[in-house]
C-alpha cells in the first residue's frame, strides 16, 4: 500500500490554518523577567544538595534492582513453583499405568496445561490423534508432540531430554511482552511448529482479533460526520481507552505528548481524564458491549495503539474503531498497511515526525469534511485490501465473539494442524518415504527491541523494558545450547550459562 503524504498538508495547513501554530512564551505568573526575585546562594546550594541525593539514590536503586536480577533470574522466564505444573497431572493410576495404555493414535500433550483435556481423541478430518495434558503420558511410545503456550512457557520446565521422535510446538498469540524470551531466534528455534499472530508461523492468527469482513464493513454503529461535528462540543475530538499502563510500545508518553495540542478523551486507567459509564467499566465485558461500539462511534478519531511493536501483532484495538466507523490512528504491526481495508482507511503515527505534526493533520481534517469522510468511503466500498480478504478467506478458525459450533476456535484447530502433520508423516514413513521436516525460525515470531519517546516524542532507542528483552536473549541461547547437549539441566546452569554470555558480549 502507498504512503500517505500527510506531512504536505500539516505544512499548507499550518501556512494557511485557522489555528495559529505559534505559541506565546510568558514568565511565570505573566510577569516580566525583572520581576524575578534573586535565589540566594545559600538555598542554591541546598538545591543541588538535595538534586545529587536523588540521582544518587535512583542510580543505587537501579544498580541494586540489576544486580539481583542476574543473580535472581529473570522472573517470567523461568518457574519458581514447580508444583503448578505437578498439579496438572490428571491421570490417577500414575506414571507407569499410563505408559502402558493401549493409545493407538499419535499422543499430543499440551505441557503447559492450556486445555485442561484429561485425555480424549479427537477426529481431525480423515485422521484423529490423543490430545491431553496429563504429563503420566510423557514417555508413551505414541507421544510425538508437546505443546508449549507461550505466556506459561518456563526454561526450566521442559520434558527433556528431547528425544529424536519428539517435536515442540508453540502457540503464542500474545504480545511480546509476555514473554521477551521469544522475540529471539535461539528460543524459536527449540520448536519444530508454531502457531503466532505472525503470517510466516505455521499456523498463523493474524487476524484473532477480527470477527469477520462482514463484522467489519457492518455500518450497525456508524454515524454521520454532521453527527460527530455537532458533538464536538461535548467530545474531544480524540479517544483513548488503555489500561494497560506504560507499556513497552511507550503509548502513554506519545499520548500524553499529543494531550498538549488536541483534545483526548481517555476513558481507561492510563491518563484517565473522563469515566466511562458504569455498564461498560468492566476491561472484558464492556469493550465488546453495544453501548461502547456506540460511544466509539460518536468519535472522529480513535487512537488505536498496541502494547508492544511486533509485525503483524494487531488487536481488537484496530478492528473496534474500524468496525465502529471511527478513524483509527495506529501505532503496533510494522507492516500495518499490509492489512488495511483500503490504503486510505487509517492514519499512521509513523508518518508524522512527532505528536504535535499529528495534531496539526487532525485539525485540518477537522475543519475539512470533505478530506476527513475519506477515511470512512471504504465502508461503502467493502474492503478491497486482497491480502486482508485472503487470510480471511483462508482462515479455518472462528473468534470466540463469532463462534456458532460449525467452525472451531483457533486453539482446536491448532491440535488438528498437528495431528494431521504427525499422521502425515507417519504415512510416509510406512510408504519408505523421507518424512517433511519442520523447524521453526525468527520470522515464526521475532520482534525488535522496544524504543520509547523523547519529551517531543520523537522515537529514541532507549526503553525501561531494555533489560527484560536484553536478559531474555542470553536465557534463550544459553536454553538452545542446553537442549542441544541432550540432556536434564536446572536453573541454575541456564542462569551461569546466560551470565556468561552477556559478559563476553560487552
Amino acid at each position: 500500500m502507498k504512503r500517505v503524504p500527510y506531512l504536505n498538508t500539516v505544512e499548507a495547513y499550518k501556512r494557511h490554518g485557522s489555528v495559529n501554530p505559534l505559541s506565546v512564551i510568558m514568565s511565570p505568573s505573566g510577569r516580566d523577567r525583572n520581576d524575578l526575585k534573586v535565589v540566594s546562594p545559600k538555598k542554591l546550594f541546598r538545591c543541588f544538595l538535595y538534586l545529587f541525593l536523588f540521582i544518587f539514590m535512583a542510580l543505587l536503586i537501579i544498580g541494586l534492582s540489576f544486580l539481583s536480577e542476574d543473580q535472581g533470574g529473570y522472573y517470567s522466564i523461568f518457574s519458581e513453583d514447580m508444583e503448578f505444573y505437578e498439579g496438572a497431572d490428571l491421570h490417577d493410576k500414575g506414571r507407569q499405568s499410563a505408559e502402558a495404555e493401549a493409545i493407538t493414535e499419535p499422543i499430543i500433550l499440551w505441557w503447559t496445561p492450556l486445555t485442561g483435556e484429561r485425555g480424549r481423541y479427537k477426529t481431525c478430518g480423515s485422521v484423529s490423534c490423543y490430545f491431553t495434558v496429563d504429563r503420566h503420558y510423557w514417555h508413551h511410545p505414541q507421544t510425538e508432540v508437546f505443546v508449549f503456550y507461550g505466556s506459561d512457557f518456563k526454561v526450566n520446565d521442559l520434558p527433556l531430554p528431547k528425544k529424536s521422535h519428539h517435536q515442540w510446538a508453540l502457540l503464542h498469540e500474545e504480545s511480546p511482552k509476555n514473554n521477551y524470551i521469544f522475540s529471539h531466534a535461539d528460543a524459536l528455534e527449540i520448536f519444530n511448529y508454531t502457531s503466532t499472530f505472525r503470517r510466516q508461523s505455521d499456523f498463523p492468527l493474524v487476524t484473532q482479533a477480527l470477527e469477520s469482513l462482514e463484522w467489519l464493513e457492518s455500518q450497525k454503529y456508524v454515524i454521520s460526520n454532521s453527527e460527530k461535528n455537532k458533538l464536538l462540543g461535548d467530545l474531544a475530538p480524540v479517544m483513548y481507552t488503555h489500561s494497560d499502563c506504560n507499556p513497552p510500545s511507550d503509548r502513554d508518553t506519545y499520548v500524553s505528548i499529543l494531550m498538549k495540542h488536541l483534545d483526548v478523551d481517555s476513558y481507561g486507567t492510563c491518563l484517565h481524564n473522563r469515566d466511562l459509564p458504569d455498564n461498560l467499566k468492566d476491561p472484558i465485558a464492556g469493550m465488546g458491549h453495544k453501548d461502547f461500539y456506540q460511544l466509539v462511534a460518536k468519535y472522529k478519531f480513535s487512537l488505536a495503539l498496541e502494547n508492544a511493536i511486533c509485525t503483524d501483532y494487531i488487536t481488537e484495538k484496530l478492528w473496534r474503531p474500524l468496525m465502529a466507523g471511527s478513524v483509527p490512528i495506529v501505532y503496533g504491526s510494522l507492516q500495518i498497511r499490509d492489512l488495511l481495508p483500503d490504503n486510505h482507511s487509517a492514519i499512521l503515527i509513523e508518518d508524522f515526525d512527532s505528536p504535535e505534526d499529528l495534531s496539526w493533520y487532525l485539525k485540518f481534517l477537522l475543519e475539512n469534511d470533505e478530506e476527513y469522510e475519506k477515511y470512512l468511503h471504504w465502508k461503502k466500498t467493502g474492503v478491497t485490501n486482497p491480502v486482508l480478504k485472503k487470510l480471511m478467506k483462508e482462515r479455518v478458525w472462528q473468534t470466540s465473539e463469532s463462534f456458532n459450533y460449525v467452525q472451531v476456535n483457533f486453539i482446536d484447530a491448532f491440535e488438528c494442524f498437528l495431528c494431521q502433520k504427525v499422521q502425515h508423516n507417519r504415512r510416509r514413513r510406512k510408504q519408505g518415504l523421507e518424512t517433511v521436516t519442520y523447524q521453526a525460525t525468527y520470522e515464526h515470531y521475532g520482534c525488535p527491541k522496544p524504543n520509547s519517546f523523547d519529551r517531543n516524542g520523537r522515537i529514541r532507542e532507549f526503553s525501561s523494558w531494555d533489560y527484560e528483552y536484553g536478559y531474555a536473549k542470553y536465557v534463550a541461547k544459553a536454553v538452545k545450547q542446553l537442549i542441544s547437549e541432550g540432556r536434564v539441566f536446572k536453573k541454575d546452569e541456564i542462569e551461569a550459562l546466560a551470565s556468561q554470555y552477556r559478559r563476553e558480549d560487552k
